[in-house]
């Protein structure tokens, strides 16, 4: 098939799949107020008294008289990260548009809220999402011009050859520390894993089958992040099944030792080839490459003890508090017991759960759409509890920064299943240690290995999967993410090279569907459904070249490259500090 006759099939696939809607106007005279995009179609058009109002496959646009300006927004902002957090604000939606629009009857007002209820319902199918349309109307007008087509589809190579590159940039000794596994290829072990993992080079598959079996949702522990000049790791996992019989899995507690010997191997070897980069300036003897390396001083031992160096005590972060991981025993899960897992540390954090979140963020949100009492709003504020869980947020992710960086530890962190607070203090702990992760590619990185690789339930959490009617699912975790990385941009203003307006953009389509980058729960779905390959990627927006979205503070030279040491709630209010 020629490129011609496969670009014709693509045009007809796109009419046919993604037919235009037949538009309804209210007045014969009303004409679509704004520039539709590529596969949108506008379904309804009407008059308030001071505004027009327009419903696509897409957006909500109200137009008002006075102003000429489109105060609603986009689709996403009001449809998703309003409606979908509780069904509540439909009423007070309704007499928002009746009051504000000023519609001639309160019928119109109620038929305009079906049609709003219709349009935000969760999808039947995945393909009705708005993505799908766009890809397939962009594939039928750039037809002719696929290398721009393509710099709108495609996220990037940082993007596509992530897990490489990490590997290879983190610097793991894969001769004698650690191996890739693909125990998970075609994800048949776990399928909201990755299809690589990072496991001590002694571990076998068969071990790490056996270890699935115990950890929830059968996510093992993984390596995800080397200290470059230490060689101290962070790890990630689902709580052990330990259940109320106090169930043990000798593979289990095996792994969790091998992770703190292999970065001791791993610092080892690291700490010979620093040594033979430095010998002039810190061995005056010549450097002999056998004194360091069995330098009682640097190994921690003595005598014969000398000729091993000993693992650094491991530190499991248990994101919840001991309350709740205890109670998590009554369904089967749990928390490690210490005298299992020798030479490891067990810390709870206390971070509150999703519902507790999702209850918070509604709070906050009625509080900003309330007529403001200056003397009272700051105190208002703190009763949402927002900042207080932002605050516990970066307490823990600082707590796995000092442990790797200073104590040169290795940490494993876990929560309850490993998608939701896992991600959150992981992605945080590393944005603080490696400036890498602070420039507008690395955080593109950064977002799809410790988000989207590791299974973060994006479409539960935001309400945009197949037939996700379930609102004890939704919840903003990575909206609650982005806002920590919004007060460490505003503490340390150069040491980011993306701006505010960057985060603003990534919110609004976490939740649009415009893109496709963060649909489905997990890769894997991601795969069955092909959106790689039928949707566009949001990163080909959020690109580097982007100039909209840079940082004009922002310097590689400086405070960039250092590790980031931020104030929380507690120091602030002790300091002074008025950030979080």
């Amino acid at each position: 098939m020629d490129e011609e006759t496969r670009h014709s099939l693509e045009c007809i696939q796109a009419n046919q799949i993604f037919p235009r809607k037949q538009l309804i106007r209210e007045d014969e005279n009303l004409q679509v107020p704004f520039l539709e995009l590529h596969g949108e179609s506008t379904e309804f058009v009407g008059r308030a008294e001071d505004a027009i109002i327009a419903l696509s496959n897409y957006r909500l646009h109200i137009k008002f008289k006075e102003s000429l300006v489109n105060v609603m927004g986009i689709l996403e902002i009001m449809a998703f990260l309003i409606f979908h957090f509780n069904c509540l604000l439909i009423t007070s939606i309704l007499v928002w548009l009746y009051k504000r629009c000023q519609f001639s009857t309160f019928e119109q007002c109620q038929e305009w809220l079906k049609r709003l209820n219709n349009a935000i319902r969760p999808p039947a199918k995945i393909e009705d999402l708005f993505s799908f349309a766009y890809h397939a109307w962009c594939m039928e007008v750039y037809a002719s011009e696929k290398e721009q087509h393509g710099d709108l589809c495609r996220p990037g190579e940082h993007v596509t050859s992530r897990f490489k590159n990490e590997v290879e940039r983190m610097g793991f000794d894969m001769n004698n520390a650690w191996r890739i596994s693909n125990i998970n290829e075609k994800y048949k072990l776990c399928g909201s894993y990755p299809q690589e993992l990072i496991v001590p080079a002694w571990i076998t598959d068969k071990e790490l089958e056996s270890v699935a079996s115990f950890r929830s949702w059968k996510r093992i522990p993984a390596v995800v992040y080397r200290h470059q000049s230490n060689g101290a790791v962070i790890a990630r996992c689902g709580q052990p099944e330990v259940s109320w019989w106090g169930w043990r899995n000798a593979d289990d507690e095996h792994l969790v030792q091998s992770v703190a010997k292999a970065c001791a191997s791993d610092s080892r070897s690291s700490g010979s080839k620093l040594s033979t980069r430095n010998t002039s300036r810190d061995f005056p003897n010549g450097g002999d490459l056998s004194d360091v390396e069995f330098d009682s001083s640097l190994s921690n031992a003595s005598g014969a003890e000398s000729l091993a160096i000993q693992p650094q005590k491991l530190l499991i972060l248990d994101a919840r508090s001991y309350a709740a991981a205890v109670a998590n025993r009554a369904k089967g899960g749990g928390c490690e017991c210490p005298e299992y897992y020798p030479n490891c540390e067990v810390v709870f954090m206390g971070m509150a759960n999703i519902h507790s979140i999702r209850r918070s963020f509604q709070s906050l949100r009625l509080l900003c759409t309330q007529m403001p009492d200056p003397g009272n709003w700051l105190s208002a504020l703190e009763s949402t509890k927002w900042l207080h869980h932002l605050s516990v947020l970066l307490k823990s992710a600082l707590l796995v920064v000092h442990a790797v960086d200073q104590d040169q530890r290795p940490v494993l962190v876990h929560c309850s299943d490993g998608w939701d607070r896992t991600p959150q203090i992981v992605a945080l702990a590393k944005l603080l240690l490696d400036p890498y992760y602070r420039t507008i590619e690395g955080f593109q990185v950064l977002v799809e290995m410790e988000w989207l690789d590791f299974g973060h339930k994006f479409a539960d959490r935001c309400g945009h999967g197949e037939n996700s009617d379930d609102l004890n699912e939704r919840c903003p975790v990575f909206l609650q993410w982005l806002d920590c990385v919004h007060q460490l941009q505003r503490q340390f203003p150069c040491s980011f090279e993306f701006n505010e307006a960057f985060l603003v953009k990534l919110v609004q389509h976490t939740y649009s569907c415009l893109f496709g980058t963060f649909l489905c729960n997990n890769a894997k779905e991601r795969g069955e459904k092909h959106t790689q390959e039928r949707t566009c990627s949001v990163w080909s927006l959020l690109r580097a070249g982007n100039k909209a979205f840079k940082n004009l503070l922002y310097s590689s030279q400086s405070e960039a490259v250092c590790i980031l040491q931020p104030f929380h709630c507690d120091q602030q209010k002790e300091f002074g500090v008025g950030y979080i």
